[in-house]
């Protein structure tokens, strides 16, 4: 059920309405949530609500345990009970065949010939997302730093809240369950700026996203060979855009859909593409995947604290296990090799040398924009590409000198302009488009969302393009 599709706002209409009509009576609310939850979830594919349930009643139990043990080594033992259960389902669902397909090539060159096991399972969508939330409740739960919960249907609906189930944000327990607990209030106000996340996510991902996807990414990628290194380029810039669109366009309809019910999510993005450095791009990119790894790794190992090769090792570690995170791939392993290998680099230079002073030029800041962009843009060549020789061929032909655009169609070009061109306009701008809709009465904003709706109907492609962190 996606989010772009008829069948989602249909089903969001639904559970709106159902939720506030119970809203008032605690219990019936958050079943309420948790049934229908459980029903977009099994939408995709119904055996694996079995493992989020399985999560759900280990990281409860865990959780409830913890609040009563005081014995050092028995808290750390349920601690890595939990630890294990979930990164267990990580590990045999998205790592096991890459691992033993790895271990057998290992075994092969030193010609040792090993029959490798290879598991034909589907990776269940929206796991990466909702192992790390629910380990964020128990991490949290031993640090002492949130009462465990006794709820059990509250912790589920945590889990669980179908907005950002499947594709993030990845909300930690200290955020939503506080806010499960407290009885619901709607105001017109928040309606408004519902509907403007919703409608701002969509767009982004029908007729920014999408329409790029298909009349530049996809070709190019399919066959680089085909194409000159001018259009090789672009269907990188348009990757770049792809991809901050799809995944910040979810983030907004998620955001929405959560308000529409009393429910804050935080943000995901921060205006990625105008990061001056590396370092920066990651706190404005994927910030709850980014900040996570941050709370629950990074400070964990040592942090900046420790000796400068430590430091670096920590946090090269960190950037790595980010571009893991994404896939069982070997274009993921270079692309977290690059990424860490980049951060820990300006990490060098800034001690070397000092933080730049806040007041630099417009053409300094310019510079590093460009610069970061690019190496954004590059690197992402191994992040789309479909295999590490597809990754190779599009850097042979992006480096081969050729020139010219006419393989390419025009309005994908156009619609790539624009993309960017919006994203470096200054926020505030946005913020007071979203303010005048706000302000509008709810006539008015039915007449601006239909209009919207109807230009969607126009460019939208009868070719399904599922969300890109859908496979992570």
């Amino acid at each position: 059920m996606h989010f772009h599709s008829l069948d989602y706002l249909l089903f969001l209409l639904l559970a709106v309405c159902g939720y506030w009509l119970v809203a008032k009576q605690a219990v019936l609310r958050l079943l309420f949530l948790f049934v229908m939850s459980c029903a977009f979830y099994m939408a995709w594919h119904p055996t694996y609500i079995v493992l989020i349930l399985g999560s759900c009643l280990l990281d409860y139990t865990v959780g409830l345990a913890l609040g009563v043990v005081h014995r050092s080594g028995l808290r750390k033992f349920l601690l890595s009970l939990s630890l294990f259960g979930n990164l267990s389902l990580l590990g045999v669902f998205k790592y096991f065949n890459f691992f033993a397909e790895a271990v057998g090539d290992g075994l092969g060159l030193c010609g040792i010939q090993v029959a490798v096991p290879h598991l034909e399972v589907l990776l269940p969508v929206g796991i990466s997302f909702y192992t790390f939330q629910t380990l964020s409740y128990t991490i949290d739960v031993y640090r002492g730093r949130l009462e465990p919960t006794r709820n059990f249907l509250r912790f589920a609906v945590f889990v669980t809240f179908f907005p950002q189930l499947v594709a993030g944000p990845i909300v930690r327990a200290s955020d939503l369950l506080p806010q499960l607990a407290l009885q619901p209030v709607l105001s017109t106000d928040r309606v408004g700026r519902a509907l403007f996340s919703i409608v701002t996510g969509l767009v982004k991902k029908v007729a920014l996203a999408d329409f790029v996807a298909l009349n530049l990414v996809d070709r190019v990628f399919a066959e680089p060979a085909a194409y000159s290194s001018a259009e090789v380029l672009m269907a990188l810039y348009g990757y770049t855009l792809q991809i901050y669109c799809d995944f910040s366009g979810y983030t907004d309809v998620a955001r929405g859909s959560a308000m529409l019910m009393g429910l804050d999510l935080p943000e995901n993005f921060d205006r990625p593409y105008q990061a001056q450095n590396p370092a920066e791009f990651w706190r404005r990119w994927h910030m709850t995947l980014s900040s996570w790894l941050r709370d629950y790794l990074y400070f964990p190992l040592g942090g900046s604290r420790a000796a400068p090769a430590r430091a670096y090792f920590n946090l090269f570690t960190t950037m790595f296990l980010i571009g893991l995170w994404h896939g069982a791939d070997w274009n993921f392993v270079v692309y977290g090799t690059i990424q860490g290998g980049a951060v820990v680099l300006h990490r060098m230079w800034v001690r070397r040398f000092g933080r730049p002073a806040e007041q630099t030029t417009l053409a300094v800041r310019v510079l590093k924009v460009l610069g970061t962009l690019h190496f954004v843009v590059l690197s992402r060549i191994f992040f789309r590409g479909a295999d590490f020789g597809n990754s190779v061929a599009m850097f042979e032909r992006l480096f081969d000198g050729s020139s010219g655009l006419g393989h390419l169609p025009q309005q994908g070009l156009v619609v790539l302009l624009i993309g960017m061109a919006a994203h470096y306009t200054p926020k505030r701008w946005w913020l007071s488009i979203e303010g005048l809709f706000v302000r509008l009465p709810a006539p008015g904003q039915a007449v601006v969302l239909a209009a919207v709706g109807a230009a969607l109907m126009l460019v939208v492609s009868h070719e399904v393009v599922p969300y890109i962190y859908f496979q992570f």
